[in-house]
C-alpha cells in the first residue's frame, strides 16, 4: 500500500500512457498529429499529471470538452494547445480569446461573437469548424457544411485552423455507417477545398477510426480510450498492443465469520447459503464505484476472485472470501487491476453492470487518491 492513510487508490502507470501514445503514433505514421483526449480529468485518471506526459511527449493539442476544463488546464500548462471540443456558448467568447483556447464552431452567432472579441483584445482566435457527418450531436449538417465554411471565411477576426466531425460507430464491427460519414466529410472536404478555402488542419478519427480506418486518419486524430490502454471494442484488440493505465485497489477492512441464512447489506439482497467469510471494503458508490455491482462484481484478494455480495453502500462493499485461504484485514483487494494470474479489466467490470469502460473510469471520484507511478511530483500527500 502506498500511504497509510490512504483507503482505495488507483495507480496510475504514467510509463504505460507513453507506451499507448507511442502506439498510436505507430499506427499513424509520420505527418499525423493527436488531440489528446484529457477531458472528464483524463477519463478519470487525473487530468494534470496525465497532461503534464502528454505535454513533455509533444501532442499538438489537449482536447477538453469545455470551457472550464480548457480554463484549468490553461492555468497549469500556459504554453499548450488547448481544443475545446463540445459547441461553445454565449458568453465564453471572452475567455476563450483572452487564454488562447481553439474552440469547435459550429454556428455564425458563436464565430461572430468570436471574431469580435479577438478584434476588442487585439489577439488572434483560431478555430475548428465542427460537421456533423450522422453522430446528431453537434455541429452544421453536412449538406450545408461548405457554404457555412464558406461564410466563415468572410468573418474578420478569426482564423480558420481546422475542420472536424465525429464517428457514432467506430467501435462497431460492421463499418457501413462509418465509411458513409467519412464519405460525407471527405465531399465537404472536396467542396470547401473547391470554393478556395485553406483548412489547415483536418480531423474525424477516434480511438476506434484510428484503429481499422487508415483513410480517416488525415493529419490529426483524436485518440481517448485507447491512449488509457483500453480497446474501443473487444474485436480491436488484436490490432494494436496496449497496456491499462490504471489499477483501482483497496484493502480488507473487517472480516467477520458468517453463518448460513444471514443476510448480508441493506434489502438483505444476499442470503448465506453456508457458512462463510465476508470481508468488508472500504470503498462504495459515493468513491464512483457503482451500486450497479451489487451482487454482480468481483474482486481480486490473494490472486483469487471473489464476488460482492449483497448492495453496494456510499462507503462501503462486502465480498464473500469463503473459498480463500488466510485473508487477513489489510489485504490488498484489486478492482480493476491484475493480481497474480488474475486480472479484472475496466471493460470485464463495465460489461458486468451493463455499462461502457468510459462510464466506469470517469465516474471514480476524488476519494480515490491517485498514485503516480514513475512521477514522484504528483504524489498525493
Amino acid at each position: 500500500m502506498p500511504h497509510s492513510l490512504f483507503k482505495t487508490w488507483a495507480e496510475i502507470d504514467l510509463d504505460a500512457l507513453r507506451d499507448n501514445l507511442q502506439a498510436v503514433r505507430s499506427l499513424c505514421g509520420p505527418g499525423v498529429g493527436i488531440v489528446a483526449g484529457v477531458k472528464a480529468d483524463a477519463y478519470g485518471h487525473g487530468v494534470f499529471p496525465v497532461s503534464r506526459v502528454l505535454a513533455e511527449e509533444e501532442v499538438e493539442f489537449l482536447g477538453v470538452s469545455h470551457v472550464k476544463e480548457a480554463l484549468e488546464l490553461r492555468g497549469y500548462f500556459p504554453r499548450a494547445r488547448i481544443l475545446i471540443l463540445s459547441s461553445g456558448m454565449a458568453g465564453h467568447t471572452e475567455p476563450i480569446v483572452r487564454n488562447g483556447l481553439t474552440p469547435v464552431v459550429c454556428s455564425l452567432e458563436i464565430a461572430r461573437e468570436l471574431a469580435q472579441e479577438a478584434i476588442h483584445q487585439s489577439r488572434p482566435v483560431s478555430i475548428h469548424v465542427m460537421v456533423d457527418t450522422g453522430m446528431g450531436r453537434i455541429g452544421v449538417w453536412h449538406e450545408t457544411a461548405a457554404e457555412f465554411v464558406v461564410r466563415l471565411a468572410r468573418i474578420k477576426g478569426i482564423r480558420l485552423e481546422g475542420i472536424c466531425s465525429h464517428f457514432a460507430t467506430a467501435d462497431e464491427e460492421a463499418p457501413d455507417f462509418m465509411l458513409e460519414q467519412h464519405r460525407r466529410f471527405a465531399a465537404v472536404l472536396s467542396a470547401v477545398a473547391a470554393a478556395g478555402v485553406n483548412l489547415p488542419l483536418i480531423h474525424i478519427a477516434n480511438s476506434g477510426a484510428i484503429i481499422t480506418l487508415p483513410e480517416a486518419r488525415h493529419n490529426l486524430v483524436r485518440p481517448g480510450l485507447m491512449l488509457y490502454g483500453i480497446h474501443p471494442a473487444e474485436h480491436l484488440r488484436g490490432r494494436v498492443s496496449l497496456r491499462p493505465v490504471l489499477s483501482l485497489k483497496t484493502q480488507v477492512a473487517f472480516l467477520k465469520s458468517v453463518k448460513a441464512g444471514r443476510t448480508i447489506s441493506y434489502g438483505r439482497s444476499f442470503v448465506a447459503a453456508s457458512d462463510t467469510r465476508i470481508a468488508t471494503l472500504p470503498i462504495g458508490y459515493a468513491d464512483g464505484f457503482s451500486r450497479a455491482h451489487s451482487g454482480r462484481g468481483q474482486v481480486l484478494i490473494r490472486a483469487r476472485r471473489a464476488p460482492i455480495v449483497g448492495n453496494v453502500t456510499m462507503d462501503q462493499l462486502m465480498v464473500d472470501v469463503g473459498h480463500i485461504p488466510d485473508v487477513s484485514v489489510g489485504d490488498e483487494a484489486v478492482l480493476i487491476g491484475r493480481q497474480g494470474a488474475e486480472e479484472i479489466t475496466a471493460v470485464e467490470a463495465a460489461e458486468r453492470i451493463g455499462t461502457i469502460s468510459y462510464e466506469v473510469l470517469s465516474q471514480l471520484g476524488k476519494r480515490v487518491s491517485r498514485v503516480y507511478l514513475q512521477d514522484p511530483a504528483y504524489q498525493p500527500s
